[in-house]
């Protein structure tokens, strides 16, 4: 594992204009000729192909695809759940010999094999929203899902504070998914915050796999058992899409708080109806765009940062109209610079 510093107050502008720069450099004219007479395709593995989360990160994939003049590929299995279907899409991609790939791995054990596989056949792996057991990729590019998590419990002690005059009483979660590195991370996160508040006490958890209709049959459920609940916290956009549905149908969003996470059409229209209360916002169309352009760069023998932080936002009712927020939940209003303007985040680099 390379030895690491981290680099305070940077932007992703910042770290992916300085290397940008040097890919440029990197090149001389022949060479740049050459490449452009290439047709370059990275594919890109997302976990998800039925969320829109992952739309997202398509869209952001393909906008630096543009302004690099390459291609990508879209790939992905529909459910989070599906191992095994991510597992063949690489070793597929390791024997086509793509000049890159972008992954984001539904496993952090699982994946690990694929991405050593296709680094010994010398196709850089750029990583983005979750890790992988092993340090034999080019670059992370992800949310620190714990650091989330904790914002998230923290949201929903305020709101409760908030509605009922006190942070205390009973909490349950939804969680997506038992065995992704970011899930877990998160669902952590949460539970340290509520740790944090002595009067709180997280009662009850259910595994929905990724599915909205589970996720709103348990949210039904959960409120149904525990009258005396407080709050909810849904883990990523389908458990949001699912509760919030749920709070919708039993009117449940007066005396329950629900906090949720990502930022779906669904989320952030339960969000604007005070249904959600606040969702905790990451950014993956800067994830497929940061993802593609140092995908690019690290087939060129760029040196790249060796993780990025993309950070994350509390959006909620009262700031959810705000311009900091317009990009954010709808990425098709996002506006980017060929070097990244974007919120701020921290980029940790390899040592020199």
């Amino acid at each position: 594992m390379p030895t690491t510093q981290t680099t305070t107050n940077h932007t992703i502008a910042l770290a992916l204009g300085t290397f940008t720069i040097a890919a440029l450099s990197a090149l001389t004219p022949t060479q740049a000729q050459a490449q452009e007479k290439q047709e370059v395709t990275i594919p890109v593995v997302i976990k998800a192909t039925t969320a829109s989360y992952w739309q997202a990160v398509f869209d952001g994939a393909h906008q630096a695809a543009d302004r690099l003049g390459i291609q990508i590929e879209e790939l992905g299995p529909a459910n989070e759940t599906e191992v095994a279907r991510q597992i063949s899409i690489m070793e597929n991609l390791v024997s086509r010999q793509p000049t890159a790939i972008v992954l984001a791995p539904v496993s952090n054990d699982a994946l690990a094999g694929p991405v050593e596989a296709a680094t010994d056949a010398d196709i850089p792996v750029v990583i983005i929203d979750s890790g992988v057991d092993t340090d034999r990729y080019a670059s992370l590019i992800a949310t620190d899902n714990f650091a989330a998590g904790q914002r998230a419990g923290h949201a929903l002690a305020e709101c409760i504070e908030k509605t009922s005059g006190d942070a205390a009483g009973e909490v349950a979660y939804l969680r997506t998914n038992p065995n992704g590195e970011s899930l877990v991370s998160r669902d952590n996160g949460f539970l340290d915050a509520m740790d944090q508040y002595p009067d709180i006490k997280v009662v009850d958890n259910r595994v929905a796999n990724n599915d909205t209709a589970k996720a709103m049959n348990d949210t039904l459920d959960l409120l149904n058992r525990h009258p005396d609940l407080k709050g909810i916290f849904a883990d990523n956009q389908l458990m949001g899409d699912g509760a919030g549905t749920a709070f919708a149908e039993q009117g449940a969003g007066d005396d329950v708080c629900l906090v949720a996470f990502d930022s779906s059409e669904l989320e952030v229209d339960f969000l604007r109806q005070g249904i959600i209360d606040s969702l905790v916002v990451q950014d993956p169309y800067m994830m497929g765009y940061s993802g593609v352009w140092f995908a690019y760069a690290a087939s060129q023998g760029v040196s790249l940062p060796r993780s990025v932080d993309t950070g994350v936002h509390v959006a909620t009712t009262e700031n959810v109209e705000s311009a900091d927020f317009t990009g954010l939940l709808d990425p098709s209003k996002r506006q980017l610079t060929p070097y990244l303007e974007a919120p701020s985040a921290t980029a940790k680099t390899d040592s020199q």
